[in-house]
């Protein structure tokens, strides 16, 4: 079963300032994207589960300074994509 993706303002901001600036990080984030409604646990960009107190939150690589972040809810097969840009932000 596929999850579904659900995009935060602040990530759409990132992928807009991508499609914008960095086009090579954009389609790269759109990669991401088709992943995590596969697997969001694996695939391209390195993911890494962060140690959050709080549920499943991983990061993938964008490039060297850029990380998307995301967190997954099993419970409703679900994954929330927080942010695009930034380190860890």
């Amino acid at each position: 079963m596929a999850y579904s993706l659900t995009i935060t303002k602040n990530a759409e901001d990132d992928l807009a300032w991508f499609r914008k600036n960095d086009k090579h990080g954009y389609i790269k984030c759109l990669d991401f994207f088709r992943e995590l409604a596969i697997n969001p646990r694996k695939g391209i960009g390195k993911p890494e589960r962060l140690k959050y107190p709080d549920g499943e939150v991983y990061s993938r690589h964008v490039n060297e300074e850029d990380r998307m972040v995301y967190s997954i809810s099993e419970k409703d097969k679900s994954v929330y994509i927080s942010s695009c840009r930034g380190h860890y932000e």
